[in-house]
């Protein structure tokens, strides 16, 4: 989980009111946040990564307002349109495509504010951005450039600018070779040919996303207005961090203006809406409220809410990223009233617990496995057509689909886990080979709509088939079964590198030397070996 650092007695300046020890200690962490004294006014806060907007001492200032009821409700916040514009020219749509924008202006910030701000931008990195892959924050001094601004690619080594922590122009493939941040962050852009930046009207780059911005837009404590640029890979990403964002400085009773970009206004901070039965609240939380409690309740979380019929409408900030169900909401609601004036009850069930076989036969596979140097994974059950297909070489199988996906990233549940160990490998590409993955895990076959457990394994480095083959054997080794290989062409494979894993004539699954176009797409420089095998069904030979 991440930590923020942050001082007390400017949290007490923005919450509006002095707290006691015990209330941080223990009240306060119902909200998902862990607060530990360090020294003086220093204080730790352990955060749940579901709240990015509790990353920074206006985040969570805003929200104990409401916790605490100093300010309760729904807050609004006023935009006035700007005239700063953002163009986006094509070149970008294969490298960084999505970008937002937003000024905050008449500002009156200190060294420790930025430092706040500098935190909350670094902690989304790691978090929402997945290490600044998914998405990349630029805070800029908007008084050292002239708009309109340019988000475009551009040759590496045709632009140059001072980046941050050096006194001296360096073009793009320089500070990626040379600069801390570039050898840091270099592998995002590891086989493109395009870097992107966001220039001024004059040429002037203020970032270089998602490494490093330029010396020149600095945010220093006689700043006034700040020019925010947010890069990403998935639109609805970058608008919610755009909003973050904007929203801690709007705290610091900043005037916020929207950005044209490419004719679209940013940022949106108007709040979306969702309803909720008040009959299906009190049975999922087993509170008996009425709509005036349940009201009460929302607001001190921060939400709007009123009462219609027999449900409850609620104003959802935009700022709350979390906000997917309406468990999410009633959830807010019981943390509001108090996890410990609820009674505990015990359920009436008469059952035996028990660990099922095929976990106590999974742990068995796993332990083995890991007896082979592997590292064991726990990836995501839900993926994408590209990866599960397009990215494998592979035709399109049935699959299930989710009907409202949050992102292209999680539109479907997987049918195989090749893929993700794949992507658990691209995750790597920084760390030093050989690499060695597993993972037993579920998939989801069609048109059954079954979960099936699977056992799957990938190394990558200076090997082929044979090594694959090798850890096929150990399992079968430890389990006493003997397999059968039947040589079979597989699209993802090399030629005459593949065969399907049978017992008794059953297939079991399958294993691979990958093809040079598989690895290629996924972005893997060395070679890679595996196999795939239907634990359930390998259990019964057990």
């Amino acid at each position: 989980m991440p930590n923020i650092e942050i001082n007390r007695k400017e949290f007490e300046q923005l919450l509006g009111k002095k707290v006691d020890d015990s209330a941080l200690n223990e009240r306060a962490s119902y909200l998902g946040a862990h607060w530990n004294h360090v020294e003086e006014e220093k204080w730790d806060v352990e955060l749940y990564p579901n709240r990015p907007d509790l990353l920074s001492v206006e985040g969570l200032a805003r929200a104990y307002r409401s916790f605490f009821d100093v300010e309760t409700g729904l807050k609004e916040y006023k935009t006035e349109e700007g005239s700063l514009k953002l163009n986006v020219d094509e070149s970008v749509a294969d490298v960084r495509p999505y970008v937002g924008g937003a000024v905050v202006k008449n500002l009156e910030i200190s060294e420790r504010t930025i430092n706040g701000l500098i935190q909350l931008q670094e902690k989304m990195h790691q978090t929402m951005g997945r290490r600044r892959d998914k998405l990349a924050i630029g805070l800029h001094d908007l008084s050292q450039v002239k708009p309109p601004f340019t988000y475009r690619a551009v040759e590496p080594e045709k632009v140059s600018f001072t980046p941050l922590e050096h006194d001296k122009d360096m073009h793009l493939g320089e500070i990626v070779e040379e600069h801390d941040k570039g050898q840091e962050y270099a592998w995002i852009l590891d086989g493109e040919e395009l870097y992107p930046i966001i220039e001024d009207s004059k040429g002037k780059v203020l970032s270089f996303p998602p490494i490093i911005n330029n010396q020149l837009t600095e945010v220093t404590d006689k700043t006034t207005d700040i020019f925010i640029d947010v890069t990403g890979k998935d639109p609805k990403t970058v608008r919610k961090a755009l909003n973050i964002l904007t929203m801690a400085l709007a705290e610091r009773d900043g005037d916020i203006e929207t950005v044209d970009v490419a004719g679209k206004t940013m940022p949106d901070l108007s709040h979306s809406e969702r309803v909720v039965d008040l009959e299906y609240l009190n049975s999922v939380s087993g509170l008996d409220l009425d709509s005036e409690g349940a009201i009460e309740l929302l607001e001190r979380m921060g939400y709007g809410a009123k009462a219609i019929d027999q449900s409850i409408e609620v104003q959802v900030p935009c700022y709350r990223t979390d906000i997917m169900h309406s468990y999410d909401l009633i959830e807010d609601v019981v943390i509001a009233y108090g996890y410990d004036e609820i009674e505990s009850e015990i359920p009436e069930l008469d059952q035996i617990a028990g660990e099922k076989e095929i976990e106590k036969f999974s742990k068995i596979v796993r332990e083995t496995l890991v007896g082979t140097g592997a590292l064991e994974t726990h990836t995501f059950i839900l993926s994408s057509k590209k990866k599960l297909f397009g990215m494998m070489e592979t035709q399109k199988k049935p699959h299930a689909a989710m009907s409202n996906a949050l992102t292209e990233d999680y539109e479907v549940v997987r049918n195989w886990m090749l893929p993700s160990l794949m992507e658990a490998l691209r995750e790597n590409r920084q760390r030093p080979y050989p690499q060695a993955f597993f993972e037993a895990g579920d998939v989801v076959s069609m048109p059954s709509a079954e979960n099936k457990k699977k056992l799957c394994y990938v190394k990558a480095g200076e090997v082929d088939y044979t090594d694959a083959r090798e850890v096929l054997q150990a399992l079968e080794n430890t389990l006493g079964i003997k397999l059968d290989l039947v040589e079979e062409e597989k699209s993802f494979a090399k030629p005459k590198r593949s065969a399907q894993i049978q017992k008794e004539g059953e297939d079991l699954g399958f294993i691979a030397e990958l093809s040079s176009n598989v690895t290629d797409n996924w972005g893997i420089e060395p070679r890679v070996s595996g196999f795939e095998i239907d634990l359930e069904k390998l259990s019964q030979y057990y």
